[in-house]
């Protein structure tokens, strides 16, 4: 390719917006462009990367026995609506109507197709057990995009969906799809990426696991175990219950005075100097049925509302307003621990680990003190607050969490008989000749958010470092002034040899800017022509300080190696 040619060139600016280095150097390398918020235009370069990622991933797909396919994009919301998820997932789907007035989903993910797709094959157990897979433009209408290419509302994605007989024949797909990502993340470079436990989601099923990759610009919150290969995401991750004052013995309640202006936990721990462990802590939520439930927690914890909804069976939770918090007689700083009529109570497993609490019964000029669970209050109790570094491991309670920031690059699920048997004939004609739903599972990756990823791991100062398996050219020829007709022969002869090159062939641009601009699109080797080179071919790779000066055959010779 001549780059006086090329659509979209480089750039000395980025957006004001973008913030992490991935957008910064896509935009700047002239990989992509914005179109709204949320949607982006994969310029020639970024389609030449994105296209080498997908080959990656179709690749080690076929090796796994996976069949590549495509579903329409338009999902008729019949089959949401067969499933339940047209109510669940309405946050984030985007619902169109054609002429006629028939309503579509537009596809974000699509376990309902493939359902539906294998139900009309009329399928028996001879056929099974398969995998099947596309690559699809997916629409969720995201409130948080973000970051360019991690978060968007628009996206290209590799989803696959497995079909059993039963849950032993999945587990072996399971891992086998496991394996087959970690081979797709090693070959983009990606090596250090760590499968988590996570949670499910509206996609649903049992269980699931994330691919994360470690990365101060990522979203996503692991905590890994110091000991063992206990790895789970923050929606999930748990901690192993420990006492936090075994010794001390439980005293009487008692009401006690407490000056009004202490509401928060921060007012508790100047007012009496005890660590945040020791008090009550009331978080409100409204859920979409308008129940109002109160989750009650030890002041050094803070609620996962994922956890939360699950506990509850909850769908969607939003903070409770002054509004709400009236309806029980009561306001922002005063919520009681119990008591309150017309309140869902709901707490934390980690109140049975102290002994006489502080707090819980505010009132105008006094509170509650050595407050105990199961004497002085008591509701159900679930794993309902977030992980925290330091917590003890839940697995092999010997380590300590530690928090790793990363992304999410890739993520696998179990989902069972989820929607086989909410979709009406999802069987297949099972060895006695019975009707038995099909045990599924699913695997997505997002490709943008993965080309992303590489640039967020292999980038300097200068621009993007492509790794070879992906990057958009393997050599980027620069012809200096006077040099123009040696530089337009070897162009013509590495094309001859297949040789994948980007040519800058600009007349009027300064050798500076010509280097700069290689560093910055970050193909793995550049080669110089020009008049210190003589008959040589200056040899440099992205990667690496050290420059050599090569003959023409040992260039082909190293490029084929």
């Amino acid at each position: 390719m001549r780059y006086s040619k090329l659509l979209g060139k480089t750039s000395r600016q980025a957006p004001k917006e973008a913030r992490l280095i991935s957008y910064q150097l896509l935009y700047r390398g002239g990989f992509i462009r914005q179109s709204t918020a949320g949607e982006y235009y994969f310029l020639p370069l970024g389609w030449r990367v994105h296209r080498k990622i997908e080959a990656v991933i179709r690749e080690e797909m076929e090796k796994a026995g996976a069949q590549e396919m495509m579903v329409p994009i338009l999902h008729p919301l019949s089959l949401w609506q067969e499933t339940g998820r047209a109510k669940e997932a309405s946050f984030e789907l985007m619902r169109v109507k054609t002429r006629s007035g028939t309503e579509y989903a537009l596809g974000g993910t699509a376990e309902e197709m493939f359902v539906d797709l294998v139900r009309k094959l009329k399928l028996s157990y001879k056929d099974l057990p398969f995998n099947v897979y596309q690559f699809s433009s997916k629409f969720r209408d995201e409130l948080r995009f973000r970051g360019g290419l991690l978060r968007v509302r628009e996206f290209f994605m590799k989803d696959a969906y497995s079909f059993d007989e039963n849950e032993a024949g999945f587990k072996k797909q399971y891992q086998q799809m496991a394996d087959t990502y970690q081979r797709i993340f090693s070959r983009l470079g990606l090596k250090e990426t760590m499968m988590v436990e996570a949670d499910s989601g509206y996609i649903g099923g049992d269980y699931c696991h994330e691919f994360v990759y470690p990365s101060s610009s990522g979203e996503d919150v692991v905590f890994a175990c110091d000991h063992c290969q206990y790895r789970a995401n923050l929606e999930k991750a748990r901690a192993a219950l420990e006492p936090k004052n075994p010794k001390e013995k439980i005293k009487e309640f008692r009401i006690g005075k407490q000056p009004e202006w202490v509401c928060t936990m921060k007012d508790n721990v100047r007012h009496y100097g005890e660590p945040l462990w020791r008090y009550l802590k009331n978080v409100v939520y409204v859920d979409e049925k308008g129940r109002i439930i109160i989750a009650s927690i030890r002041g050094d914890q803070e609620v996962n509302e994922t956890k939360l909804k699950k506990a509850v069976g909850a769908e969607i939770l939003r903070p409770a307003t002054e509004k709400d918090l009236e309806k029980i007689g009561t306001r922002s700083g005063w919520v009681h621990s119990w008591g309150h009529k017309g309140a869902f109570y709901i707490g934390d497993e980690g109140l049975k680990m102290v002994k006489n609490f502080i707090g819980g019964y505010k009132e105008k000029n006094s509170d509650a003190f050595n407050v105990n669970y199961g004497r002085d209050f008591s509701y159900p109790l679930a794993d309902i607050a977030n992980a925290k570094e330091g917590d003890l491991c839940p697995a092999c309670q010997r380590g300590r969490l530690k928090k790793i920031r990363g992304i999410e690059i890739g993520h696998i699920f179990q989902l069972g008989y989820h929607y086989t048997k909410k979709m009406k004939g999802a069987v297949f004609i099972d060895r006695q000749g019975k009707e038995k739903p099909f045990y599924m599972g699913c695997y997505g990756i997002g490709l943008g958010r993965l080309m992303a990823t590489v640039v967020e791991a292999f980038h300097d100062k200068k621009g993007i470092i492509w790794p070879k398996e992906v990057a958009p050219f393997n050599v980027h020829l620069i012809t200096l002034k006077g040099k123009e007709k040696e530089g337009e022969k070897i162009y013509r002869q590495f094309k001859k040899e297949k040789i994948d090159v980007l040519w800058d062939d600009r007349e009027d641009v300064s050798a500076g800017e010509k280097f700069a601009d290689a560093d910055l699109i970050g193909v793995p080797v550049r080669l110089v022509v020009s008049r210190k080179t003589g008959n040589k071919i200056e040899w440099k790779e992205r990667s690496r300080e050290e420059i050599t000066l090569l003959q023409y055959n040992e260039v082909i010779r190293k490029l084929k190696s």
